[in-house]
């Protein structure tokens, strides 16, 4: 009788620290891929906010940027509350909420093929809406059997603990300004943006190019774009039309992508490379083929997808 209490005793404790250890390392688990992918959209927030706004959920530009702000906020602070274990009754079923909505949105993304990459961890990984959805379901389960498989403690919950969530929530803001964000980001018209890029430009690979006088055309595009090689005739008469002003292509595709590109297309301007997160900001909302017309540092003129016809640009000009 007594070995039987012992081994009762034994299997009762066996479940009392599974039930105790298992939710915790779960959550820890899902806390940091949290972590890992606030930082990772904090280090490129601009580029998170194009591929929020490719969703085509969410298309006005203050609330689609103060949406990723407040989500990488959301993000750090969850993942840090996870981490440490604080209110798991309360920290559980909001990441389960968190889960739901990112399934929700790529379910939305994967059905209707508004975009092709997902955003959940910028250009780290890139996930199709389809492998999001996945991604996603797995890390919802994990989420909840933490939540069902939690056992409950009496125990009187830190305030240090509270404060470090707290304090996670706000660093978590501030993270995007450490990797170059700024206020006016959210308060400035798109016209705006560009123009304060283009005036401290650096073309990688070319000759001096002075943006701040006279009129320029600029052209954003991507190697591997297939819309962009079919308006490259529209491209070339740009290039070609000797009373517009001169055409400069930036990418930020890599030398060998774009020297296979000229050789295959033969485009009749050269194609310059700048930064990734320039040519990012640059682009903003828009879409590639980006044609910008400067005058005098003044945008005066975008156009994105379809090339403007030469009568448009001298119109443009003219205004």
């Amino acid at each position: 009788m007594e070995r039987d209490n012992v081994t009762l005793r034994e299997k009762w404790l066996t479940a009392d620290t599974w039930r105790l250890w298992v939710p915790r390392l779960l959550a820890g688990a899902v806390g940091v891929i949290l972590l890992i992918a606030s930082l990772v959209k904090a280090m490129d927030i601009e580029l998170f906010i194009r591929q929020m706004r490719d969703y085509g959920i969410i298309s006005q530009h203050l609330l689609l940027t103060l949406s990723a702000w407040g989500l990488i906020g959301l993000e750090f602070a969850l993942g840090v509350g996870l981490l440490i274990f604080y209110r798991p009754r309360i920290t559980l079923p909001l990441t389960s909420i968190l889960w739901l909505t990112f399934l929700g949105a790529t379910s939305w993304a994967w059905l209707t093929g508004a975009t092709e990459k997902c955003g959940c961890f910028g250009t780290w990984l890139e996930y199709s809406p389809g492998e999001a959805v996945l991604e996603n379901l797995a890390l919802l389960v994990a989420t909840l059997f933490a939540w069902v498989w939690y056992k409950a403690s009496y125990r009187r919950q830190s305030r240090a603990k509270a404060w470090v969530v707290a304090t996670a929530f706000v660093v978590g803001l501030i993270l995007p300004f450490a990797f170059g964000f700024t206020v006016s980001r959210i308060t400035q018209s798109p016209w705006e943006t560009i123009e304060a890029e283009l005036s401290r430009l650096q073309i990688q690979g070319s000759d001096t190019v002075d943006l701040s006088r006279g009129a320029h055309i600029i052209i954003l595009m991507d190697t591997e774009c297939e819309h962009c090689k079919e308006v490259i005739p529209e491209m070339d008469r740009l290039a070609e039309a000797r009373d517009l002003p001169a055409v400069i292509v930036l990418s930020m595709n890599e030398e060998s992508a774009r020297m296979k590109f000229v050789e295959e297309i033969h485009p009749a301007f050269p194609l310059r490379q700048i930064g990734e997160d320039v040519f990012w900001r640059l682009l903003g909302h828009g879409d590639v083929p980006r044609i910008i017309l400067l005058k005098d540092e003044r945008v005066v003129g975008v156009w994105d997808k379809d090339v403007p016809s030469g009568d448009i640009v001298r119109s443009a000009l003219s205004e």
